[in-house]
């Protein structure tokens, strides 16, 4: 039979109470942690708003800007190629093929702004398919010639290990080598040499583009890798946008892979895509 224990038996059997000091102050300590969840919580969703206005604000100039862009370059390349008779003046050939470059550098500058934005929102749509290697770094080559002639460096590409084919986005492919490309040329002094070489890493194809041009120091090459970071060696700074080594990194990461860079000044650098052969599911890279 149990019997009832009495206030002061209570007092005596159970927990014994904090003192109100101590109760003030874990009310406090509550207090101010409730309002730090909440200025957390207002800057996340800050945050969240900012960003979404900024993809919203990119998209929508991105394609107004690109309808007269469009226009200019196709207009240009008219006057430039004389189709429809030769110009009067050999200066309007002349100025009519840097409208039409500047345009062509202006439009990549949109387009790598658009896609930033898209994976930002996590709304950049990839289709994976069976692609061709050898011809998309082919292609890639082709696309950067011109640049190349201009200061005479030469590329060879090597294929190792019987690579022929991954699966890959093949437009986004295409970015991406034409990016290491085109910087690997662009930071090439004349005469250099440009080399992509192909081979097998694992259960990943590894697309390696070398160069023997400046170099990046060891504190710069995770800068290079953020938006808009321009830095050269010896800290000089070269023409473009920025946006294409971390959009390169970027759609790799969405490809399941990963690129990397190796470098020293003075010695050339080595940027090294690295994508599974078969990717089991298109990673989100959007925060």
């Amino acid at each position: 039979m149990r019997t009832a224990l009495l206030p002061a038996e209570r007092k005596s059997a159970g927990t014994v109470s904090p003192p109100p000091a101590e109760v003030a102050e874990l009310h406090r300590t509550v207090t101010v942690l409730n309002e730090k969840l909440r200025e957390a919580e207002a800057a996340r969703d800050t945050a969240l708003a900012v960003a979404d206005a900024r993809g919203t604000f990119v998209a929508a100039t991105s394609h107004e800007l690109r309808t007269p862009l469009n226009a200019i370059i196709g207009f240009s390349e008219v006057l430039k190629t004389e189709m429809f008779g030769p110009l009067a003046n050999d200066r309007y050939k002349e100025y009519a093929g840097i409208i039409h470059d500047s345009g062509n550098r202006l439009l990549g500058l949109i387009n790598d702004l658009l896609d930033m934005a898209k994976l930002d929102a996590g709304k950049l749509e990839m289709h994976f398919g069976s692609v061709e290697v050898l011809k998309v770094i082919v292609d890639c080559v082709r696309g950067v010639e011109p640049l190349a002639k201009q200061s005479n460096v030469g590329i060879s590409v090597a294929v190792f290990d019987r690579v022929d084919r991954l699966k890959a986005d093949d437009q986004r492919l295409h970015q991406m080598v034409l990016n290491l490309l085109s910087n690997a040329v662009k930071f090439t002094p004349e005469g250099g040499e440009v080399c992509v070489s192909v081979f097998r890493r694992g259960r990943s194809i590894a697309i390696a583009v070398s160069d023997n041009g400046i170099g990046i120091k060891d504190d710069d090459i995770a800068k290079v890798l953020e938006p808009f970071a321009q830095v050269g060696g010896g800290g000089q700074r070269h023409a473009g946008t920025g946006l294409g080594l971390p959009l390169t990194k970027e759609l790799a990461e969405r490809h399941g892979g990963s690129l990397s860079i190796e470098s020293a000044i003075g010695v050339g650098t080595t940027m090294t895509l690295v994508l599974p052969e078969e990717p089991s599911e298109p990673r989100d890279v959007a925060a």
